[in-house]
């Protein structure tokens, strides 16, 4: 797909370079229009309250029960619900207890058939060694810790080098630290300055 708008600009894009296009031009259509929240599925209310609570410093702003499943909205200490609407970094949790025996796909595990597509989710902390450790005391999984930065660790199938990444990429993938939530769910905890 062709494009002339500069904040799209076409590749291919050299590795190892942050392309930065300028930003989109206002356009008062969507001046208004921000991302609001990220809906996943969850298997056990409790154990992804402490998860995302406990761990992350969320806070849940409301609980509705719809009949056949159950909404747990989460969000920053400073969210309520009259400020829903102009709130970012928002998370809506529903635990459908019919998904029972149903697995949900994290998208991360190329060996389970049609689980590629999510990926992530990330929180930007103060200190990421600190959060990793705070994850681990309560009992959750690393699965790439602070340091390493091994492309089997990437998510990433297909890649039979270490040299196929480029090392300006792992230098940052290094400062970086995934943990798996309740439900498989990959979690990104990113330090605020590199």
């Amino acid at each position: 797909m062709s494009t002339t708008n500069p904040n799209q600009p076409p590749g291919p894009y050299a590795p190892g370079q942050h392309i930065m296009p300028p930003p989109r031009p206002s356009s008062p259509s969507t001046a208004e229009y921000r991302l609001n929240h990220l809906m996943m599925r969850i298997k056990d209310p409790a154990a992804s309250l402490r998860f995302y609570n406990d761990c992350f410093g969320l806070h849940v702003v409301f609980i509705f029960n719809t009949g056949p499943w159950t909404i747990y909205y989460l969000g920053p200490r400073d969210v309520g619900m009259g400020t829903l609407g102009t709130s970012k970094g928002l998370l809506e949790l529903y635990h459908i207890p019919a998904d029972a025996e149903t697995p949900y796909a994290h998208g991360n595990d190329y060996s389970v058939p049609n689980s590629v597509g999510f990926g992530h989710i990330g929180f930007t902390v103060p200190d990421a060694e600190q959060a990793v450790e705070r994850v681990k005391s309560f009992g959750y999984e690393v699965i790439k810790p602070l340091g390493e930065a091994r492309v089997a660790q990437m998510g990433v199938p297909g890649i039979k080098e270490e040299s196929e990444v480029d090392e300006g990429y792992k230098d940052v993938f290094r400062k970086l630290a995934f943990v798996k939530d309740p439900d498989g769910y990959w979690v990104e905890i990113v330090p605020q300055v590199f």
